[in-house]
């Protein structure tokens, strides 16, 4: 396996907000593939390297729930790249307890090398430490200037929503920003036609499942593909394969106030800074301005639908906060991909796709399955995993001592070849020194000069290939390593629990109620999924 170089580009709006205009420039996707480019290009043992590249353009730094780095983490896990290369350490990430975990634990341990050019930063040369207080004080710079950022404009956003003025990047469905103020909306007539259908409908007592049914089956646009045909990067639906209208909108349709032409902010607000929880406030502190901008209902039908809505909903119990649910951002349909809903049923609870009700039956699992089926399905799984890592465990000495006598040779080979190289130049010299004293020909001099240059260049080919191979050995014992370390500890597991789902369960995809797809963390050596 060749040695693989992964560049990392990252830009946000807040970057321009924290670094100003001119670094906000400077730190372009355009700019940072060239700086990296130029990096690698003067690298001499980055030569014949694969290079790939991740970008996230338009993403914050003060999480990691970003696409191309959630590739980048994956490969790297994996053992699938060697290198990670950025131009600074805040492409990387501004949260710098988590970007210090991946620095000092994670990258160690999967034997993946981290290069922050800027910062002068280069893993191999700290044995998997951050590179002492600059790095780490650099880090909580980082995360405390998005902090402060975050408090700042929430605080700006305040007070202009306190005037009636818009702050949304977009507008929400049935709404156009005001190309002439981006703090005013216009109304979106082929999206506002569709919420007035929707309103219509309702106030005829037609369900909300009956009315996703009819826009799907009349091929009416959905309000995500509208916003996405408009110019808006942001995709509100990421992990559905296929994109259909559902009651759950629909119920956000009618219960959105704004329609009336009211400006309302702060309904949400967010738990921690990076993360993507967010807790409802209570609708007295809601930030409320009536008559700011062309309402596409009245209030008066509104408040007709809202009393029809009311008398037809009945709140579910339920016996954990969604947080707290054992498959939690974890279980999806396996046709459209969109997260299954969670009911109680009896003495347990199950897990179903609402799309199907939405299309008439047309598409997606139309059957339920129990939480305690998936939850004895992937016990199972688990420990099976960790029977595969205990006798893993227990091979690993002859392994081991397998894999360092190869490498020892391999080293001494790469020894061999380099005091031969030494040598090869000391002779060089040598002649060199007897042509300028007379005693050696030009010609003499250039033949046997080239001779040697020839020689030396074959050496270092060699010492390339064996050094090659060395990290690869390198590589496929720290790969295996992370599969016996993690799930060896799970042999005597009884029981499912939330921190267990978290560290090995990547993902649930449910086909059928006897056919699950599940991707576990840390197998890459013996396989990354289940069924």
């Amino acid at each position: 396996m060749r040695y693989v170089i992964m560049k990392y580009l990252r830009i946000s709006a807040e970057d321009i907000d924290l670094d100003g205009l001119e670094k906000y420039e400077s730190n372009s996707i355009s700019h940072q593939r060239a700086f990296l480019d130029d990096f690698i290009a003067n690298t001499t043992e980055f030569e014949g390297c694969e290079v790939l590249e991740e970008v996230d353009d338009g993403r914050t730094g003060t999480n990691f729930q970003r696409p191309g780095v959630q590739n980048v983490l994956d490969m790297a896990q994996r053992g699938r790249i060697h290198c990670i290369v950025v131009k600074d350490l805040s492409r990387f990430g501004r949260n710098y307890l988590e970007v210090g975990d991946y620095l000092e634990q994670r990258f160690p341990l999967w034997g993946v090398r981290f290069i922050s050019v800027n910062d002068m930063y280069d893993s191999a040369q700290f044995n998997g430490a951050t590179g002492g207080i600059n790095i780490a004080f650099r880090n909580l710079i980082s995360g405390m200037y998005s902090q402060d950022l975050s408090d700042k404009v929430r605080s700006a956003k305040i007070s202009v929503s306190k005037s009636g003025k818009s702050v949304a990047p977009y507008g929400f469905y049935g709404y156009d920003k005001d190309p002439n103020d981006r703090h005013k909306l216009l109304i979106d007539e082929p999206a506002a036609k569709i919420v007035r259908l929707i309103f219509n409908l309702a106030e005829q007592g037609i369900s909300r499942v009956k009315i996703a049914v009819k826009l799907n089956n009349d091929g009416v646009q959905t309000a995500s593909e509208r916003q996405k045909e408009k110019g808006a990067k942001r995709d509100w639906l990421r992990s559905s394969k296929i994109r259909i209208w559902d009651s759950s909108f629909i119920t956000r349709i009618l219960t959105d106030e704004r329609y009336t032409g009211k400006h309302i902010y702060g309904k949400l607000k967010r738990v921690e800074l990076g993360k993507s929880i967010y807790k409802a406030v209570p609708k007295e502190d809601w930030i409320v301005v009536p008559d700011v901008f062309p309402a596409i209902i009245t209030d008066e039908q509104f408040n007709r639908v809202r009393r029809i809505i009311s008398k037809k909903t009945t709140s579910k119990p339920c016996n954990a906060t969604k947080e707290n649910r054992l498959f939690c951002r974890k279980i999806f349909c396996g046709i459209c991909g969109r997260a299954l809903e969670r009911a109680p049923s009896g003495s347990s609870n199950i897990y179903y796709c609402t799309n199907h009700r939405n299309t008439g039956g047309v598409r997606c699992i139309e059957r339920s399955i129990c939480e305690k089926e998936i939850s004895d399905a992937l016990l199972i799984l688990i420990k099976q995993q960790a029977q595969l890592a205990d006798k893993a465990k227990s091979l690993r000495v002859n392994s081991k001592k397998s894999v360092l006598s190869e490498k020892s040779n391999l080293l001494g080979e790469v020894k061999n070849l380099k005091r031969l190289v030494e040598k090869a130049n000391a002779t060089k010299l040598s002649l060199w020194e007897k042509q300028h004293a007379g005693d050696l020909s030009q010609e003499a001099f250039n033949t046997k000069s080239e001779k040697l240059t020839n020689q030396v260049a074959d050496y270092n080919s060699v010492i390339a290939e064996l050094e090659t191979k060395i990290r690869n050995l390198e590589i496929e014992s720290e790969t295996e390593n992370i599969f016996v370390e993690r799930y060896s500890k799970q042999i005597n597991i009884q029981e499912l629990t939330k921190e267990v789902v978290n560290e090995f369960i990547k993902s649930i995809h449910v086909y059928e109620p006897d056919r699950i797809e599940v991707k576990l963390n840390y197998a890459n050596v013996y396989g990354q999924t289940g069924s």
